[in-house]
């Protein structure tokens, strides 16, 4: 999230906490930003069990005033069965027989649906929060196109209906692909099957860096399909990144990890219930970004390649066979999709899938190691670039701004020892990290 935003996010999280959308207890939020204007901001909105439940979780569109928070309207999103029959009937996909509601993903909403034309496929209808529906389905169309066994993805169906899409959302329309989420059988299963899985995972991850438009890439930022044309004589349009807000496009690597560690920074400046963290590193973060990032930020860095990437293709979005060897059958979810330096995928997409909780930040897996050499072993060019010394010290600058800013404790009134042993990790890699690049080591 923009840190331009940040307090009105702290505003939403106080409405949250005093039961806007239901009882809090027992329950994160998950939102972010679907649309602005002058005067208001409106997030799609989640409270998500915790631990995870397998219930749908229900989505709500909140707007609040920019000036002041204050609360302008809530809306809780979903579809009726009436206007399910008329996304089909409109998309010429036939008479609307059954429809479900499902629980994947926390920005959107999603339908299994069916028609009553018999030989017909069944559909997954979403209200999608994020990327530009027409966007992606040209992209899926041209991955298909490719015919990539390493990387398969549904097919898509044109939406004709533009009237059911509410406040900046808007609906897509894809087959569905039967099989089970990759992350629902991947952490119990025994080590040599979760390797075969993650052998896997390296062909989809290099299928799409290696697709020929990927060639073709004119910047770093958000990637853009165009609406027509032939498939493939496609050109990506490169626009500024959104995910995050970091802005562009660049067109250096160097100007994205420098623009990427200043948008931490303003993170971490913005973030509340971390006072005694930011009042040990906060100076000497500010004395580097001030200082030293320009002139320290070797220029090699710029020859880590730019890559199409799926920025959330974990196993949560890969439909798998439900047996051995779990044939990868479907990528979805293409609503993240840029170009970036392929090393971004590390922290954020790989490693999770050595460590015994996915996204975690804790330790690895017993056999964490073998799961890693598994993944990089089966894609040895990629390999070769990740272990050079540009790409080591690409990972060193693009950790350091996901470690410069910490999160806060749920108990903020835990003692002072309890949230240091909590921001360890943050706390030891951005210190070394200091030590290593910082003009001003004295500040340490």
């Amino acid at each position: 999230m923009d840190s331009k935003h940040e307090a009105l996010y702290e505003k939403l999280l106080a409405l949250t906490r005093e039961g806007l959308l239901g009882p809090r207890a027992g329950k994160g939020v998950a939102a972010n930003i679907v649309t602005e204007d002058a005067g208001t901001l409106t997030y799609i909105v989640t409270l998500v069990s915790m631990p995870p439940s397998s219930d749908a979780m229900e989505r709500h569109l909140v707007k609040l005033q920019k000036k002041d928070g204050k609360l302008v309207s809530t809306r809780r999103l979903y579809i009726t069965r009436e206007d399910m029959a008329v996304i089909l009937r409109d998309a010429s996909l036939g008479t609307l027989k059954d429809y479900e509601r499902l629980n994947n993903g926390a920005y959107g909403v999603t339908y299994r649906s069916s028609v009553e034309e018999p030989g017909s496929p069944e559909f997954v209808v979403q209200l999608r929060s994020h990327g530009k529906v027409q966007s992606m389905n040209r992209l899926q169309e041209y991955i298909r196109q490719e015919a990539l066994p390493a990387l398969p993805v549904p097919k898509v169906y044109p939406s004709l209906n533009t009237a059911l899409a509410v406040e900046g959302l808007q609906l897509q329309i894809t087959e569905l692909v039967s099989g089970v989420m990759g992350d629902s059988i991947y952490y119990d299963l025994e080590m040599e099957r979760r390797q075969v899985m993650v052998r896997q995972m390296a062909r989809a991850f290099a299928a799409l860096w290696e697709l020929p438009i990927s060639k073709q890439l004119t910047g770093i930022g958000d990637a853009i399909m165009p609406s027509d044309g032939d498939l493939s004589m496609l050109a990506i349009k490169v626009e500024p990144e959104r995910r995050h807000g970091i802005g562009g496009p660049f067109q250096t690597v160097s100007d994205f990890l420098k623009a990427w560690i200043r948008h931490r920074f303003a993170r971490l400046e913005a973030q509340n219930g971390i006072d005694e963290y930011k009042a040990e590193l906060l100076p000497p973060i500010r004395q580097f970004v001030e200082t030293s990032l320009d002139s320290a930020l070797p220029p090699e860095v710029d020859s880590i390649p730019v890559v199409l990437m799926h920025t959330d293709m974990g196993l949560h979005n890969i439909i798998v066979s439900p047996d051995y060897p779990f044939e990868f059958r479907a990528v979805i979810d293409w609503e993240f999709t840029s170009c970036l330096p392929f090393l971004c995928a590390v922290p954020d997409l790989i490693e999770p899938l050595f460590r015994e909780q996915e996204g975690a930040e804790g330790p690895l897996w017993e056999g964490g190691e073998e799961l890693c050499s598994a993944f990089w072993d089966e894609i040895p060019d990629w390999k070769a670039l990740k272990m050079t010394t540009e790409g080591r010290t690409f990972l060193e600058w693009y950790e350091f701004g996901l470690y410069l800013k910490a999160n806060a404790l749920l108990d903020l009134g835990a003692p002072l020892q309890t949230k240091m042993a909590f921001w360890e990790k943050n706390l030891t890699f951005v210190t070394a990290f200091l030590k290593r690049w910082s003009s001003d080591v004295a500040s340490l």
